[in-house]
């Protein structure tokens, strides 16, 4: 069995994270085909825009052979300050993928693991995400809880 490690992504990634952040909403919900292009297209605007702002750290979970088994990224949003939270920033956890060849082989975890180590280096005091029903086994056995939050459509008629 090969052997894996993370890796930091680079902006020469960038097809490599698109493809992961596609797959990832495919796996989640199939949107249509349409929607792909759009949100591909966005993503490969924001994310290099975001790197180089030092806004979006990515990793890649790569085999002894250097084929991409996953990934995720952590996105810094911008927040107001709060009880127990002084900083103006919070990372987020997203576009976590693994290839389905390489899943039940601790991809994910690696790759949350490191991000919580990279955050935790910088003095965050919590990380956030939107946990697929995949994922919340592998965010719950290192630690993460689960959190109310609602969210409301407002691309459609307000009275239907």
């Amino acid at each position: 069995m090969n052997r894996l490690k993370v890796r930091r992504a680079a902006a020469t990634d960038l097809d490599v994270l698109v493809h992961q952040r596609r797959m990832m909403f495919e796996d989640m919900r199939h949107p249509p085909a349409s929607q792909h292009r759009a949100a591909d297209a966005d993503y490969r605007r924001w994310a290099p825009r975001m790197m180089r702002r030092r806004l979006l750290r990515c990793w890649l979970v790569t085999d002894e052979n250097g084929e991409v088994a996953g990934g995720g990224c952590v996105w810094l949003r911008d927040i107001q300050p709060g009880p127990g939270n002084t900083t103006e920033r919070i990372p987020y956890l997203l576009s976590m993928y693994t290839e389905p060849k390489f899943r039940r082989r601790g991809v994910a975890t690696m790759v949350v693991k490191e991000a919580m180590t990279w955050a935790r280096a910088r003095g965050y005091p919590e990380m956030t995400l939107h946990a697929s029903r995949m994922g919340r086994k592998v965010y719950s056995r290192l630690g993460w809880r689960r959190t109310w939050e609602m969210e409301v459509d407002l691309s459609g008629d307000p009275r239907s």
